[in-house]
């Protein structure tokens, strides 16, 4: 069964850039996930995410174990800002593995992570995203 919610932690309007990137024609998008440093929260998982896990539950303490790393994604801001001072603001990241691409969307200290298929136009799913992260 898919999970749907609305926004609870960020500021810029998570439901639109959720709503945004599922209507996109870059791919499918799997899981979105809005999150600060202290907290996260799931947004939407479609059947195939929630069957990965055995329930609810077993999700959740994944995306927690996750979530424990997510300094990385805002250190990272930073040491890209200083290194390409002149390449102007980081925005996202893009992690391309052997059966899902993973993107992080940062906005000062909150984040929005979600997933499509390798195959995917990612750039047609960051851009529609980030018409929603002022």
């Amino acid at each position: 069964m898919a999970v749907s919610d609305g926004s609870t932690l960020v500021e810029f309007d998570a439901d639109a850039a959720v709503s945004a990137a599922r209507e996109c024609d870059g791919g499918p998008v799997h899981l979105c996930v809005e999150y600060t440093p202290e907290e996260f929260h799931t947004l939407y998982a479609d059947e195939v995410t929630t069957a990965l896990y055995g329930d609810r539950e077993a999700m959740a303490d994944h995306f927690g174990e996750v979530h424990s790393y997510v300094h990385v994604d805002f250190t990272e801001k930073d040491l890209f800002s200083e290194i390409f001072r002149a390449a102007g603001e980081v925005r996202s990241f893009v992690t391309y593995m052997d059966h899902v691409v993973l993107v992080r969307f940062l906005v000062d200290q909150e984040g929005l992570f979600l997933t499509t298929d390798p195959g995917a136009d990612v750039t047609a799913l960051v851009e529609a995203v980030e018409a929603h992260l002022d």
